[in-house]
């Protein structure tokens, strides 16, 4: 397969701006503003030469891999409270007096 000559892979622009591949993935899914959007041909990722500046501005305000997994965590705890269903109160019954046998002697 042949590349466009504007698209850089994935691996080239990671090594470029030196973070992980990984790095480069939570950036990608935290929507972050400004960052471009890659190229993805047959399951393989591509930016624009072009957008490679943009790429490395967006970088600048990516906050990490921890406040990117705070945001996932959040995300998933408040999907599983929205499908869950509220649990029915519990009725505390008070005890009534016993009118058969009040005295035994």
């Amino acid at each position: 397969m042949k590349v466009p000559a504007d698209l850089v892979p994935q691996k080239v622009v990671a090594d470029d701006l030196c973070v992980s591949l990984a790095t480069l993935w939570r950036a990608r899914r935290s929507n972050l503003p400004g960052f471009p959007a890659p190229v993805i041909v047959r399951n393989m990722v591509f930016w624009r030469k072009a957008d490679l500046g943009k790429l490395e501005d967006a970088l600048l305000q990516f906050q990490g891999r921890g406040k990117f997994e705070q945001e996932r965590e959040r995300s998933k705890r408040i999907a599983a409270m929205t499908k869950a269903r509220p649990q029915p109160k519990r009725i505390k019954r008070t005890r009534r007096p016993d009118d058969r046998q009040r005295d035994l002697f």
